[in-house]
C-alpha cells in the first residue's frame, strides 16, 4: 500500500483535531461512504442519512473465529475480513489465546515507534508490546473506511465519530485511554525516554528524543577460543640387572622391568561466546509501511518461540482536516479625531 503523502503538518494537525469534541460537517451533505457487510454474517448494518450515518455492528464473533477467519480470508477479500473483525467480541486493549496448534494474539493502540523491523504499540491500560515485521505482514489504512474503521476500533460509536465529523476524540479514548495520550505521542519529546522490552527471550532497550530513536538488541555471537592444559600419562621402562653366583654355576644376569609413568601435557581449545549488542538510530517520527508514532493502530498476528508476529495491521493517523475558521470582528474606532497643538517657538 502506499504511505500517507503528507507528515508534515501532522503535530499541529492532530492536536487541533483531538481537542474537539464535535465538528461541523462541511456542506450538511452526508459523506459517501458505507460499511459493506459480508454476505455469510448478514449482521452488519449501516444506515444514510442527511446528516450522515451510523454504524451497527453486532459484535457476536468471538476472538478466536474472528482473528483465525480474518487472516484466512484477507487475501481474497479484505472488506470481508475487516468486516468479520468489526463484529468480533469487543476487545479493548490486548489478548491472546489458543486455538488448534496456533496461538493468536491481537491488540489496540496507539504507536510508540515504528521502525522497519517491529512496531511498539501501547494500549489503554499502558501495556507495551512489540510486534515484529516480515515480508509477509499486510498493512491498512482505514482512515477512509467505514467497515475498517469499525474494525479497526471495535467501537460502533467511534468509528461513526471518525467517518461522520472526522472526529477522532472518542477513537483516542477508546484505544489509548485519552486523547492526551494520543497527542503525547505527536509532541517533541521533552527528556529521552528509555524502553526495555523483553521479545521471546531477547531483551531490547529502545530510547526515545525528540529527534531520534536508537534501537539496541542482542546481535551476533563472538567466540573466544580458551586453551586447556590436560595430562596424558605415558610409560617408561627401566632395566635393573642383578647377578646371582653358585659355586659349581657361571654367574647369569637377570633383568627385571620397572615402568614409571610420567606426565606430558597436551592443550586442547574450549569455545566461549560472547553476544555483541548493535545499536541503530532512526528518526523518531519515522513511518514504515505508512505507519508512524501517533497512530492508532490494530495488531493481529501470533506469538512464535515467545515473539509477537504481526499479520495484519489496521492504523489510522488522527485527523488532518482542519477546524472550522473562527471569525475575528472588525474594531472600528469611535474616538474623536485629536486636534493640533499648537506651536511654540
Amino acid at each position: 500500500m502506499k504511505s500517507r503523502s503528507r507528515r508534515g503538518n501532522r503535530q499541529t494537525a492532530m492536536k487541533a483535531r483531538l481537542g474537539i469534541a464535535t465538528a461541523v460537517l462541511v456542506g450538511g451533505g452526508a459523506i459517501g461512504v458505507a460499511a459493506v457487510a459480508a454476505a455469510n454474517h448478514g449482521t452488519a448494518a449501516t444506515t444514510a442519512q442527511s446528516a450522515g450515518f451510523t454504524l451497527n455492528f453486532h459484535h457476536t464473533i468471538s476472538e478466536q473465529q474472528a482473528l483465525s477467519s480474518a487472516l484466512s480470508t484477507w487475501g481474497q477479500s479484505q472488506q470481508k475480513s475487516m468486516t468479520t473483525l468489526a463484529e468480533m467480541a469487543p476487545m479493548r486493549t490486548f489478548n491472546q489465546f489458543w486455538s488448534h496448534r496456533t496461538e493468536f494474539a491481537a491488540q489496540r493502540g496507539v504507536v510508540v515507534l515504528a521502525t522497519k523491523k517491529f512496531l511498539l504499540v501501547k494500549s489503554a491500560d499502558r501495556q507495551l508490546h512489540l510486534w515484529w515485521l516480515n515480508g509477509a505482514t499486510k498493512v491498512r489504512n482505514v482512515g477512509a473506511n467505514a467497515t475498517g474503521m469499525a474494525a479497526m476500533t471495535g467501537n460502533n460509536t467511534a468509528a461513526t465519530a471518525a467517518m461522520k465529523t472526522n472526529n477522532m476524540a472518542p477513537a483516542a479514548v477508546t484505544m489509548a485511554g485519552s486523547t492526551s495520550a494520543v497527542s503525547q505521542m505527536a509532541a517533541p519529546v521533552s527528556k529521552p525516554t528509555t524502553i526495555t522490552v523483553d521479545t521471546g527471550g531477547q531483551v531490547i532497550t529502545i530510547t526515545i528524543t525528540a529527534a531520534t530513536a536508537t534501537v539496541t538488541q542482542p546481535g551476533t555471537a563472538t567466540a573466544t577460543t580458551t586453551p586447556v592444559v590436560t595430562a596424558t600419562p605415558t610409560a617408561t621402562s627401566t632395566v635393573t640387572s642383578t647377578a646371582m653366583a653358585t659355586a659349581t654355576a657361571t654367574p647369569t644376569a637377570t633383568s627385571t622391568a620397572m615402568a614409571t609413568a610420567t606426565a606430558t601435557p597436551t592443550a586442547t581449545a574450549m569455545a566461549t561466546a560472547t553476544p555483541t549488542m548493535t545499536a541503530t538510530k532512526q528518526p523518531t517520527m519515522m513511518a514504515t509501511a505508512g505507519v508512524a508514532r501517533g497512530d492508532l493502530v490494530f495488531v493481529v498476528g501470533v506469538r512464535s518461540h515467545g515473539a509477537l508476529i504481526a499479520k495484519l495491521v489496521l492504523f489510522a493517523a488522527p485527523a488532518t482536516a482542519k477546524p472550522a475558521p473562527t471569525v475575528t470582528p472588525t474594531v472600528t474606532s469611535t474616538a474623536p479625531a485629536a486636534s493640533a497643538s499648537p506651536t511654540h517657538f
